[in-house]
């Protein structure tokens, strides 16, 4: 185990100094973990993505660089909501216990964060609803019905493609389930805010081909599902089943979907969004998030 995690770690400082020696090295960087879930307390494969984005700062700054090391934790979703009910909690008051054990964790461990973000914090909060409110302004955003498979667990709306049967010992089909995750689906429908997805292939095909996403398999897949068909998405929850995540700007009837919520967490660790200044995050050269 302990080779296989070096290995793994000198893998990971390798392609960092490539990207670095290819890029002409600027002074400033962003490395980020995932914002981990607070449905439970964490474990080995949390601190092992803090440790390895550890590494990848402090290499940065042994090049030289100024670098902005950012980690935190997600607390809105179902999930959460669920997790909270079944410990007898308020939510609010879960969330603040999870990840106040993530933090003292990677204090224990000595992960040099510059940045510890929390989704439930009011400068968060204020990132995510200017942000919808510039999608909406932009005309990216309009009301339609889904209709389809959700996963709890995996906080995800999925395609037909992506569900299988999970059967018994005799063959016979007892649910459906994520053909990734393996958890539990349900089919669901409701009206929700959709994200117009499908006019961005061209632009993002064009960012792809600068050449901007590392390792190469990445792009890869990346690029396949730009070549499929490339559907809206769901970006919001009837507020009626969900209602731990914050309400969408204008509609107290529809809470912002996690991910989008949760997404937004890079804005305001990189530049201080929505008040920085024009070109405000020019200055970050390479993101690097650490799986």
């Amino acid at each position: 185990m302990i080779c296989m995690l070096r290995q793994r770690f000198h893998l990971m400082l390798r392609s960092i100094r490539f990207i670095s020696e290819s890029q002409n090295v600027s002074p400033k960087y962003f490395v980020t973990t995932p914002i981990f879930y607070v449905n439970a307390a964490p474990h080995i494969g949390h601190l092992y993505s803090a440790l390895l984005a550890d590494a990848a700062s402090r290499w940065q700054r042994l090049l030289g660089c100024e670098v902005l090391f950012s980690t935190g934790t997600d607390e809105h979703g179902l999930k959460i909501q669920q997790a909270a009910k079944a410990a007898d909690k308020e939510p609010l008051s879960f969330c603040h216990e999870v990840s106040y054990t993530f933090k003292n964790l990677f204090q224990e461990a000595d992960i040099a964060y510059t940045d510890f973000i929390r989704t439930t914090e009011d400068r968060h909060r204020k990132a995510v609803e200017h942000f919808w409110k510039k999608l909406e302004k932009n005309g990216y955003l309009y009301k339609g019905n889904y209709e389809g498979w959700y996963s709890t667990q995996d906080e995800a709306f999925l395609s037909a493609d992506q569900v299988t049967d999970k059967t018994d010992p005799d063959g016979q089909t007892v649910n459906k389930v994520s053909l990734e995750s393996g958890h539990p689906v349900e089919w669901t429908k409701e009206e929700n805010y959709m994200f117009r997805l499908s006019e961005f292939r061209s632009r993002l095909l064009d960012w792809i081909n600068r050449g901007v996403i590392k390792p190469a398999k990445f792009e890869g897949i990346l690029r396949q599902l730009l070549v499929a068909d490339l559907s809206d998405l769901s970006v919001s929850r009837q507020r009626s089943r969900l209602q731990w995540g914050i309400p969408v700007p204008g509609d107290d009837t529809q809470t912002i979907y996690v991910w989008l919520d949760a997404l937004i967490n890079y804005l305001p660790t990189v530049a201080g969004y929505p008040d920085m200044p024009p070109g405000g995050h020019q200055h970050i050269t390479l993101l690097v998030k650490i799986l």
